[in-house]
């Protein structure tokens, strides 16, 4: 079976959604969203605790309630929901979509624009190749946070979190309200992976020791978890010798970080940045396949999910304008990291409308910083003053369509931050 379609978005998740809006206020018809789990909303459908729609909704709200409120409006605006459908294959000469359903069976869709809005994974155990056993007992914070606030189920009563991401730290703080104990949260960096806030709100307020620059070397139990090494690293991540110390617990939750879900990129042939591990895409979210757009965590992972709705609703528009003929491929012009810049995105701009540049540095900046855009001849394009700058908090460069067309012949956009 095969029919047509507009605009079609894979993944309900908050950019998905959004996508539908975009697209469907910007004039298409057909607008589908599918989704293999078996409600809408992603990762927020876990994320019970406060503090989602702050600037979005302009106030706090948990994350099923920010995604209730997209999903009422994409309804509203008429998107198609399909749920429990798996997307197994995107062909890349001629962007066919293949799907699988247990009441339609196997389908085949023509889109005319595509928006790819996976989201993001975990990275497990297995990335970081710590020695020992591999008892049960040990969960990456998603996983523990899904059992936590979804299925009712503890995962185990003294726990040590390997990492500091968002989800890591969050998961800290849930686990002492559910009457566990956490032994320490572990990070190998000189600095938390995750925003300050969750460190005040989820550690300190808490009393859970946050230890930095210490890894898990082993761990120790044969059917559960029974306890693990943990040693001071250097400053090439080699543990000290001399250093360790064994941690007794039930439960290791992993927090060491996350990957844009790229399986189905890869399969549509677009290119991959090496870096970001996401799509390359300009500032209209258009791949390197001009058919197929991508917004949200498959591109970058976010700390804020008001960017991935913003990013959905951007993504989906533009979709519904190439499904219309209004636009083209366009990559246009290239944007480099400078060299406190580890990574960004988009990774081109158009000029054809003001847009956003969202970049993580790669070492802290503590004191007053400036985070800036300049042009290959060093045209100041953006220039903005910081009190500080973090890896675990993302910057934006705002480059406006009017500064760009003052500097002329622009080949290349660098962008940085650096102390002042």
């Amino acid at each position: 079976m095969s029919e047509r379609i507009d605009v079609l978005i894979i993944g309900a998740g908050p950019a998905g959604v959004a996508a539908g809006i975009g697209a469907r206020r910007e004039g298409a018809e057909r607008v589908v969203v599918l989704e293999r789990d078996w409600d809408l909303g992603g990762i927020l459908q876990q994320c019970i605790h406060p503090g989602f729609g702050l600037r979005t909704f302009k106030e706090e709200l948990t994350g099923p309630e920010y995604m209730h409120r997209f999903i009422q409006q994409a309804h509203e605006e008429g998107v198609e929901f399909r749920t429990n459908t798996m997307v197994f294959q995107i062909d890349s000469g001629n962007n066919t979509v293949w799907t699988m359903n247990k009441e339609r069976g196997i389908e085949s869709l023509n889109p005319s624009a595509i928006v790819l809005t996976m989201g993001c994974r975990e990275r497990p155990l297995g990335a970081i190749r710590i020695p020992g056993t591999r008892p049960a007992g040990i969960y990456t914070a998603g996983t523990a946070q899904r059992f936590v606030n979804m299925e009712g189920y503890m995962p185990g009563k003294r726990a040590v979190i390997l990492g500091s991401g968002d989800i890591g730290l969050i998961m800290a703080r849930r686990m002492i309200w559910e009457g566990a104990e956490v032994e320490g949260v572990y990070e190998v960096m000189t600095w938390p992976g995750g925003l300050r806030r969750n460190i005040a709100q989820c550690l300190d307020d808490y009393g859970i020791p946050f230890h930095l620059k210490t890894t898990v070397t082993r761990i120790h139990g044969q059917d559960r978890l029974e306890g693990v090494t943990v040693a001071e690293v250097d400053d090439h991540m080699t543990p000290i010798a001399g250093t360790e110390r064994y941690v007794e617990c039930d439960t290791l939750l992993l927090a060491i970080g996350l990957i844009p879900e790229n399986e189905l990129s890869r399969m549509a042939g677009i290119d991959i940045h090496p870096v970001t591990g996401g799509p390359v895409v300009n500032d209209l979210l258009q791949t390197s396949n001009p058919a197929i757009f991508a917004a949200g965590n498959v591109v970058i992972v976010y700390d804020l999910v008001d960017n991935v709705s913003d990013e959905g609703l951007i993504a989906g528009a533009n979709a519904a304008k190439f499904a219309a003929g209004k636009i083209a491929s366009s990559m246009r012009i290239p944007v480099k990291g400078g060299e406190n810049v580890r990574l960004y995105s988009p990774q081109f701009v158009t000029g054809e409308a003001d847009s956003t540049i969202f970049m993580r540095v790669t070492h802290p900046v503590e004191t007053a910083c400036r985070v800036f855009a300049v042009t290959d001849d060093g045209t100041e394009l953006y220039s903005q003053r910081l009190r500080y700058a973090r890896p675990g908090e993302m910057n934006e460069v705002r480059i406006k369509t009017e500064k760009l067309r003052e500097a002329g012949n622009v080949s290349s956009i660098t962008i940085d931050i650096q102390p002042v």
